[in-house]
């Protein structure tokens, strides 16, 4: 409306103005043939007539320069905003050709796992043709393949061939399940994707329409903030680059210090099998706690990490029945006595912008839609996707960084 008010005023401005200089004209003609007190009443009203037009313009200049200052905050909300949308059609993009992989993988180990099983079946049916009721009895009487094989009472009596042939079935079993979960958490996610993109979708069109009912030159605007949008956007990019460089070397270490412990995990257990003959016992992990940093962000980043394993809920706040991105960290900080905003957009401009190379635990990595909070070791924890739930991640940079703040 402000578009169409500028206009009206500006006429109004020019009549007043007009009106002064036609009373100045009538009162030189007045004053020859009127008294002196009409003159002056008539030098008085056009004394008050101009500074009602003075007051007018200065009222004016005012409402101009808030419309100028409100233009300039939506354009730069929307700008914000294209730049977000256009981040997250890239990662759902991304997300889109992983689960086409993985289903791909998936696909391959379920073909290969149901001609093992047709194998295995025919191997069952020749015992049992063959009259080796010993052999099938011991097959039947486990209550699963693995106590077929690792059974000390049933391990002496199996032929090797089918031990084998059970191993290898069982383990391209496992395969094809473990796939089956990967694709199942990606699905997932990209579902949490769209979620966030369609939420971002019709508050970019509430804009918009909020705009073009504004101003005037809405389609002006619009083009001027697409182009700064991707400006941004592949200075974003580039800087994520940079990021997933250091991550890939990073990523080196840590696969040659694995292997090297996988190498050494190796070597004790086979050493172990010829000293006892039996399998190498492994004791389950310890609790996982933050490292490095300030002792502050240690505290928030090892009470987060107390609600691992806790269900992802869409628009949940609640640490133990269920959270998003956005409310689980922002109720982990509360806990704290610190208030952050509630959506992960708000949060991704809170606070006090941290480089990549100095994150430390507590700190918010901030993506396209997305929130997690850093714990150190390269690790981040976060309320994934209703597949995951809150849970940690060893990979930072899985996704594009849109910035990393330090809320404290």
């Amino acid at each position: 409306m402000m578009g169409y008010q500028k206009p009206v005023q500006y006429c109004r401005f020019l009549f007043y103005a007009a009106a002064v200089v036609c009373l100045g004209q009538m009162l030189s003609f007045a004053s020859a043939a009127s008294p002196i007190s009409e003159a002056e009443r008539q030098k008085k009203e056009a004394e008050e007539r101009y500074e009602a037009v003075n007051g007018e313009a200065e009222e004016l200049e005012k409402k101009k320069g808030e419309a100028a200052v409100q233009a300039g905050q939506l354009d730069q909300e929307l700008t914000d905003l294209l730049t977000d949308m256009d981040l997250l059609e890239t990662d759902m993009s991304d997300m889109t050709r992983q689960i086409e992989k993985e289903e791909e993988e998936y696909q391959k180990a379920e073909e290969k796992r149901k001609r093992q099983y047709e194998i295995l079946k025919k191997r069952i049916q020749y015992i049992y043709e063959e009259g080796d009721v010993t052999y099938l009895d011991i097959l039947l009487k486990a209550k699963t393949i693995g106590d077929v094989i690792n059974g000390n009472e049933y391990f002496q009596q199996l032929y090797e061939y089918d031990r084998k042939l059970i191993s290898e079935y069982e383990k391209t079993k496992d395969d094809a399940l473990g796939r089956k979960e990967v694709l199942e958490e990606r699905q997932s996610e990209l579902q949490s994707l769209k979620q966030e993109y369609g939420v971002r979708e019709k508050t970019l069109r509430n804009m918009i329409t909020k705009k073009r009912a504004e101003e005037s030159d809405f389609d002006r605007r619009l083009r001027a903030a697409k182009a700064e949008a991707g400006s941004q956007a592949e200075i974003i990019r580039k800087r994520t680059e940079e990021i997933r460089l250091l991550q890939k070397e990073e990523e080196r270490k840590r696969e040659e210090e694995r292997r090297a412990e996988e190498k050494r995990r190796a070597e004790e257990k086979r050493r172990a099998e010829e000293e006892r003959g039996a399998k190498e016992q492994n004791s389950g992990p310890g609790r996982i706690k933050s490292t490095g940093g300030s002792e502050f962000g240690r505290n928030v980043a090892d009470y987060a990490l107390q609600f691992i394993g806790n269900p992802y809920v869409w628009g949940g706040t609640s640490l133990t029945s269920g959270a998003d991105c956005s409310g689980f960290v922002q109720s982990v900080y509360r806990h704290f006595g610190v208030s952050i905003p509630r959506t992960s957009a708000e949060q991704a401009s809170f606070g006090r912008e941290i480089a990549y190379e100095e994150m430390e635990p507590g700190d918010l990595v901030c993506y396209p839609g997305h929130v997690a909070m850093y714990i150190g070791g390269g690790r981040i924890v976060h309320a994934r996707s209703a597949k995951a739930g809150i849970r940690v991640d060893d990979n930072p940079a899985y996704r594009t960084i849109v910035s990393i703040r330090r809320p404290w």
